[in-house]
């Protein structure tokens, strides 16, 4: 019998915007997982400051984001964690919870630039596998991993991400000029950006 597959997506989500729900909608759909649980990150270990709208803030506006989305969950495991938040731990964490399911940690394709240099992700490997979402335009014979991670290839799988060329810095310089950020969010969080000042 097939263990139920379960994905896990982190970040700082400052916003969240369309592109983080595109790709999880997609490798959700694609690698068969019952669930993907968005984790928003307390401080990322690789940025040197705090979210810039705050953790309830970006808590609030994540739930808004994936309310009607069945196949969506969250967990404030790394919110209420100490900072830095470390993915191996959270990745434990979710071993325990769930020890009959099947993990796999949901990365952007430019994430795995840096993944070697992620704290003990051999250790994260064990416990899950990673699903990377492939850059536009990038064909199955230009798919490689970094050097450092050839020898763990079989723990890695690639699935399609959809077109979606925004970031939340990009969102929130926007917003910070005055310009629009109509469907490069969610309604719905784009009126709670609105209606809290946010990025301002």
């Amino acid at each position: 019998m097939n263990r139920r597959r379960l994905g896990i997506y982190g970040g700082s989500f400052d916003p969240i915007h369309l592109g983080h729900l595109l790709l999880a909608e997609s490798a959700r759909e694609e690698l068969g997982m019952e669930q993907v649980i968005f984790v928003p990150a307390k401080r990322s270990p690789f940025k040197p400051r705090s979210s810039f709208a705050g953790d309830d803030h970006r808590w609030r506006m994540l739930l808004l984001a994936i309310e009607e989305n069945p196949g969506f969950s969250a967990s404030r495991v790394e919110l209420d964690r100490e900072a830095p938040s470390y993915t191996v731990l959270t990745i434990d964490y979710f071993s325990r919870i769930f020890p009959e399911a099947e993990l796999w940690l949901i990365l952007g394709q430019d994430a795995l630039l840096d993944f070697a240099h992620w704290y003990q992700y051999r250790r994260l490997l064990q416990r899950a596998k990673v699903a990377v979402g492939r850059r536009p335009g990038v064909s199955d014979q230009e798919l490689t991993l970094p050097r450092e991670l050839t020898a763990c290839a079989d723990r890695f799988c690639f699935f399609t991400n959809p077109v979606f060329g925004v970031s939340s810095r990009e969102i929130r310089e926007r917003i910070k000029q005055g310009r629009s950020v109509n469907y490069l969010l969610w309604p719905k969080v784009n009126e709670y950006i609105i209606e809290h000042r946010l990025y301002l």
